[in-house]
């Protein structure tokens, strides 16, 4: 009796072509009434996993970076738009 498909083994080559990466989680972080989709800086973040702290809880941002980023305030709201971003009173989940 031959083995159906779904009992063969694989071999580490065909499993590989058939792995899909998992969907990164978006990262959102709230700053001045609008949520920031930051997915692909949050690694990249200067100051490091801080801005987990923000993705991750949903906390209004805007005080901390403001304060933190006095000097820099036009580069930030430069890299800002460069980010999608959704208000804040949009119903998506975050």
């Amino acid at each position: 009796m031959a083995p159906n498909k779904s009992s063969q083994m694989v071999g580490p080559e065909t499993f590989h072509e058939h792995e899909t990466e998992p969907s990164p989680q978006v990262k959102e972080i709230l700053y001045d009434g609008y949520y920031y989709d930051v997915t692909s800086f949050v690694k990249k973040h200067p100051g490091g996993s801080i801005i987990d702290y923000y993705t991750q809880r949903g906390e209004d941002a805007t005080n901390a970076i403001q304060q933190f980023h006095q000097r820099s305030a036009k580069k930030i709201d430069i890299m800002l738009k460069s980010f999608k971003r959704r208000p804040a009173n949009d119903r998506h989940s975050t």
